[in-house]
């Protein structure tokens, strides 16, 4: 009899270790995706700024002589669209290219050039809303997230895929030249 009762706290406490040792391989393979799409959402959000930072830079010569900042609104959209395309790996149809950060088409939900005669310019975008008070480009953009195998357990009736949203407003600075 004391035989037995030694075997079976050994068998009891090899399906405990194995049992805990499943559970923490899950919660580290849902932390690990969690982080994934922390990751991917950062770039993103420095993708977004690098583009919107190169349409901030389409000033108008002519109004800058003045010093005035104006930006040009249709030279600004063209190299948004430019450097965004690059940055993320796009085509021309904003389509992801082998390499892309993301997993299908880069949508621009809202762009837009804010120059000094609007201001200010307040806007709505689902729950989000801002009020810009200088010269700015302002960009929202969405896209297509695969959901991992973890996340779909967990999540059940989660799609293979979820859509993420990034926004940002940059504005255009100047530095002074001193003589």
């Amino acid at each position: 009899m004391i035989l037995s009762i030694g075997r079976d706290q050994k068998g009891f406490a090899s399906v405990t270790f194995l049992v805990l040792l499943l559970a923490i391989i899950a919660v580290g393979s849902l932390l690990a995706d969690v982080a994934q799409l922390y990751a991917v959402k950062i770039a993103a959000r420095h993708y977004l700024n690098l583009s919107l930072r190169a349409a901030a830079a389409q000033l108008n010569q002519d109004e800058l002589r003045n010093n005035r900042i104006v930006i040009d609104e249709p030279a600004a959209r063209d190299r948004f669209y430019e450097v965004l395309r690059a940055n993320f790996k796009l085509d021309g149809t904003n389509q992801p290219l082998p390499g892309s950060l993301v997993d299908g088409p880069v949508e621009v939900c809202y762009f837009r050039v804010v120059n000094s005669d609007m201001l200010p310019f307040s806007y709505t975008f689902g729950s989000y809303s801002e009020t810009i008070t200088r010269p700015a480009v302002t960009g929202i953009i969405r896209f297509p997230v695969k959901v991992s195998f973890w996340g779909r357990i967990v999540s059940s009736g989660v799609p293979d895929s979820t859509d993420m949203y990034v926004h940002s407003t940059v504005a255009p600075e100047l530095i002074a030249e001193h003589l």
